[in-house]
């Protein structure tokens, strides 16, 4: 990068041009359904999980699936304890057997609305450590779109089991 653009840069930031939050943004709409993913990147399965649930806040919005921060939660910051209560349905997914994010959220008393596990659920393979990258699309949108029926069944009103 050039020094004038560093410049540039600079004087944005001076001036608020990075600073600059709307009224909307400052009154965040907090999501109907809570989303915490394992997104362990060791492994495919781990990150099918963060990359499935991202692609569900793209299809269905911020304002009806947000995905929670699990290290924010097991760090008891506060702010993010005290959005995750207001949310109307929580789901958790995990990529494979070991079941780490539910049951580091049982640790601290949160119990799913929903419980997805890839392998169990979908049957879809762990590899293993360093596997991070060793998934395709078809996989995401397979696990997204288990997610995104969950997520539909409560605004349809039928009851969603949770598979444990």
């Amino acid at each position: 990068m050039l020094k004038a653009d560093w410049l540039i840069i600079l004087k944005n930031y001076i001036d608020g041009g990075f600073l600059r939050v709307t009224k909307a943004q400052k009154k965040m709409a907090i999501p109907k359904v809570g989303l915490f993913a394992c997104f362990s990147g060791s492994s495919n399965s781990g990150s099918l999980t963060g990359m499935a649930a991202l692609e569900v806040v793209r299809h269905l919005g911020n304002e009806t699936v947000g995905i929670c921060s699990l290290p924010a939660v097991l760090n008891q910051v506060s702010r993010q304890s005290a959005l995750i209560k207001q949310m109307e349905h929580l789901i958790v997914i995990d990529g494979c057997h070991h079941a780490c994010a539910k049951l580091l959220l049982a640790d601290k008393g949160i119990v799913p609305d929903v419980y997805l596990n890839l392998e169990e659920n979908l049957h879809l393979t762990k590899q293993g450590p360093f596997s991070s990258l060793a998934f395709t699309d078809d996989e995401v949108k397979r696990v997204a779109d288990a997610i995104v029926a969950a997520v539909n069944r409560y605004f349809t009103g039928l009851k969603v089991q949770n598979e444990q």
